[in-house]
């Protein structure tokens, strides 16, 4: 078993936290607030394992997840996860783009009757890339409820994808910003290959009018801290456009 995250990273919020590990470092999930973890994939990429988080929300009705693992295998053992610690059956998943960081384990889900969720927009590159077809399509912004917990899914505008959406927990204050927002670390803004430059920092300023009251922030490939890893996005598209 490697070594867990580095402690300084469980002091970026006042919050009991744990961590499992699941057999050769694919998945890992860890626990943000009640009943909301963080789910962590990986994947080699240029010699380096490369985390992928996404979100699971437990509710009264049933889980709820933001992204499936990245791929199959870890999506399988997401599901696993789910079942044995949480007890209750996934009720939809909901991918914030395209791409197979996001939505690679759809297949999984939906052999098991489990229900995509995603915008057209989503739905329609997922198809011309090959990567599944959601089961339900939702309005460009959209709040739905289960089980008492309200979730918001919001579409800022192109940034890392032209389809990224981000998931709002207004109960708990905690913004799943996804591949659009960068971590506090991270010095380039990564994959750019499906991105939109042009658009990506008024996509970000539009969150921060959205959501002031984000508490905490999660990105896609790093360590999760606060609003100031909007603002950190921001200065590296800035230094992109130099």
């Amino acid at each position: 078993m490697r070594k867990l995250l580095p402690s300084f990273l469980c002091l970026l919020f006042l919050l009991p936290a744990y961590t499992l590990l699941a057999q050769e470092q694919q998945l890992k999930v860890t626990k943000i607030a009640s009943d909301v973890y963080i789910h962590t994939s990986y994947k080699l990429y240029n010699g380096q394992n490369v985390p992928s988080h996404g979100m699971v929300v437990s509710t009264k009705d049933g889980a709820v997840l933001v992204d499936t693992g990245w791929g199959s295998e870890p999506t399988e053992q997401l599901m696993a996860w789910v079942k044995e610690n949480l007890k209750q059956p996934v009720k939809l998943c909901v991918p914030t783009h395209f791409h197979d960081d996001k939505m690679g384990g759809i297949g999984v889900l939906q052999a098991q009757g489990i229900p995509v969720a995603s915008s057209k927009l989503t739905s329609v590159l997922a198809a011309e890339y090959k990567l599944g077809s959601p089961d339900i399509i939702f309005a460009t912004d959209t709040m739905f409820t289960i089980g008492k917990q309200q979730f918001e899914v919001y579409y800022p505008g192109g940034g890392h994808t032209t389809d990224n959406v981000v998931v709002y927990l207004p109960q708990q204050s905690i913004l799943f910003g996804g591949c659009l927002v960068k971590d506090i670390q991270a010095t380039n803004l990564g994959n750019t290959a499906d991105a939109d430059l042009k658009s990506w920092p008024n996509a970000i300023r539009n969150v921060q009018r959205r959501f002031p009251k984000a508490k905490v922030v999660i990105p896609s490939h790093g360590p999760w801290g606060n609003q100031a890893l909007l603002g950190h996005t921001l200065e590296l598209l800035q230094k992109q456009e130099k």
